[in-house]
């Protein structure tokens, strides 16, 4: 596992709200909790809410789009962090992926000696949702398949098979972009949400191509979003699960619902 041995700072643009967001992230040995005005919060499955992003409230505190975030703390095997919110509801959004708090916060980690825990679990789970479905096959490894269709000339069916390891979490997954069509940006704008301004780099799709001249970072960045999406809200099992996850078209939703499953149903070695 990896600490934080040096505190980082994130801020930025809420991709929802379109308030200046702001956060300082600390060590923390104890996996993750927030802290808004003194006040502590630690992270918790059964608060959560899937609409659009990974959202986490508690006893009247709230914060929206904590899955990139997440993505990398687990990603990079922290063993915890204190998240600071010091302005607005949301985590700052940056590029659309996990890079730029991967890259911040890879140079303040120190490697250090602990138990190596995993989820194991005994037999498959599997959770539907009409012709969605998301499953975890019992393994000796970490894996991901995922698969997503979407109507639009640039994604259509895409799969992506993923070993995890820390390298290839940071190389592989963590600068790929979330993905939106401009007909969702102007409506939410018209209702006062979504960005003032687009970041450098989040993915806007038109009907036949990319807005404003963006470019791919990897051919299917789609599935690799999506697939760091997962990695994100897997990161409430805080140990990484020996199994081999399916996820066909699934979401945010299926995400959570899995760990659920894996907390209740696995046990941890």
């Amino acid at each position: 596992m990896n600490k934080i041995v040096k505190n980082a700072e994130f801020e930025g643009e809420g991709a929802h709200t379109g308030k200046w967001a702001k956060i300082r992230v600390y060590d923390y040995t104890d996996w993750i909790i927030f802290e808004k005005d003194g006040k502590a919060f630690p992270l918790d499955i059964t608060k959560v809410e899937t609409k659009w992003a990974t959202n986490f409230a508690h006893n009247g505190f709230s914060v929206s789009t904590i899955e990139h975030l997440l993505a990398a703390f687990y990603g990079l095997s922290l063993r915890g962090a204190r998240i600071v919110v010091e302005e607005g509801s949301e985590i700052p959004l940056l590029d659309g992926s996990s890079k730029e708090f991967v890259n911040i916060l890879s140079s303040t980690l120190e490697r250090f000696e602990d138990e190596d825990r995993h989820w194991v679990i005994e037999s498959p789970i599997e959770i539907r949702e009409d012709d969605r479905y998301i499953r975890a096959i019992p393994s000796d490894n970490f894996e991901i398949e995922y698969t997503i269709i979407f109507n639009h000339p640039l994604i259509g069916k895409q799969t992506l098979y993923f070993p995890f390891t820390e390298e290839g979490f940071i190389k592989e997954l963590s600068s790929a972009r979330t993905f939106v069509h401009i007909r969702d940006v102007e409506r939410l704008r018209k209702n006062g949400l979504a960005m003032k301004r687009s970041p450098s780099g989040v993915i806007v799709l038109t009907n036949e191509g990319l807005y404003n001249g963006t470019k791919l970072r990897f051919k299917d960045e789609f599935v690799r979003h999506k697939t760091l999406d997962l990695i994100g809200d897997l990161s409430f099992l805080r140990y990484k699960p020996f199994v081999k996850i399916e996820a066909y078209k699934a979401g945010h939703r299926l995400h959570i619902a899995l760990a659920k499953e894996i907390l209740t149903r696995g046990k941890l070695l």
